[in-house]
């Protein structure tokens, strides 16, 4: 039997706050590559792929992961959104959440390719999260 995620209930029209996050934390990003601030770059993205996945959640369901583990989120994304090329997408959406740890708690520093990578997926995220909103 599969494990049920936690989740909460949340407006649906309260996805604008999310998606104003994952446009902030974007930016951000972009800021940071520009910067050679790497770290802070790849952290940004991920932050920027987890509040746009929450966004369109929020939007078409009306919920959001409060699960601790961020691997939840993908199940979850995947058991209730269903649209034109969510694979592909959440295929972006799971490699950011696949360098979280690494990216914020390991002792080694993100590349510049690592960064510029988790960058553009989240780009790509969150340009296709928008498409599903509208």
């Amino acid at each position: 039997m599969a494990k049920k995620i936690r989740t909460t209930h949340i407006q649906k029209a309260d996805y604008v706050n999310y998606l104003k996050k994952a446009e902030e934390f974007l930016s951000s990003a972009y800021d940071s590559l520009a910067k050679g601030k790497w770290n802070a770059a790849g952290l940004n993205a991920i932050h920027a792929g987890i509040s746009a996945a929450d966004a369109v959640l929020v939007a078409l369901h009306g919920v959001r992961s409060v699960s601790p583990k961020h691997d939840d989120i993908l199940r979850l994304f995947s058991g209730l959104v269903k649209h034109k090329a969510v694979d592909e997408n959440i295929g972006h959406l799971r490699h950011l959440i696949s360098m979280k740890n690494t990216v914020e708690y390991d002792q080694r520093l993100v590349t510049q390719s690592e960064a510029i990578s988790l960058s553009k997926h989240c780009e790509q995220f969150v340009a296709w999260g928008k498409s599903v909103i509208s």
